[in-house]
């Protein structure tokens, strides 16, 4: 038997011997994510960008993972999509972490913020500085797994109370 008969007959061998395997459960069809945001339906910017998220995931996963977003209001409140994905009612959110600082103040630590991060270092802590496994750590309460997706860098000036 010569190579080339050797090579030929191995390969069907493996795709007979594979096509006998169950195959994975998400070869099996489409997910459907829902995605809940803190933003108004007709944001420019904020709300767009969440759009762009959802279409991306949707996109890289070959459409075995479809992402429905649901503006402020449209499944459940702006100040509610926090809970709305720590609980299970849906699968992430997209907003700013300062919002969620009721819940710990820590979370203020992972957005934009006057005089804080600009975008590069946000970046830089998060992916080279050990800013994620803090992240994890402080999202794994809330039974959620952060990731960063934009970033609008530093406040200017400041959050100041009006006199």
């Amino acid at each position: 038997m010569d190579r080339r008969q050797f090579v030929a007959g191995a390969t069907v061998g493996v795709a007979a011997s594979a096509s006998t395997f169950p195959k994975p459960a998400i070869a099996q069809g489409v997910r459907e994510l829902k995605m809940v945001t803190t933003w108004p339906k007709t944001l420019p910017g904020l709300q767009t960008a969440a759009e762009r998220v959802a279409q991306s995931i949707t996109a890289l996963s070959g459409g075995r993972l479809n992402v429905k977003m649901f503006a402020a209001g449209e499944l459940v409140g702006a100040m509610e999509s926090f809970d709305a994905a720590s609980s299970g009612l849906a699968d992430m959110y997209h907003s700013s972490e300062i919002t969620w600082s009721g819940k710990s103040p820590t979370f203020a630590f992972f957005c934009n913020v006057p005089y804080g991060f600009t975008g590069n270092e946000m970046n830089a802590w998060i992916y080279h500085g050990g800013g994620q496994a803090l992240w994890d750590e402080l999202s794994a309460g809330f039974g959620l797994k952060p990731f960063l997706c934009g970033n609008t860098g530093p406040q200017m000036g400041g959050w100041l109370p009006r006199k």
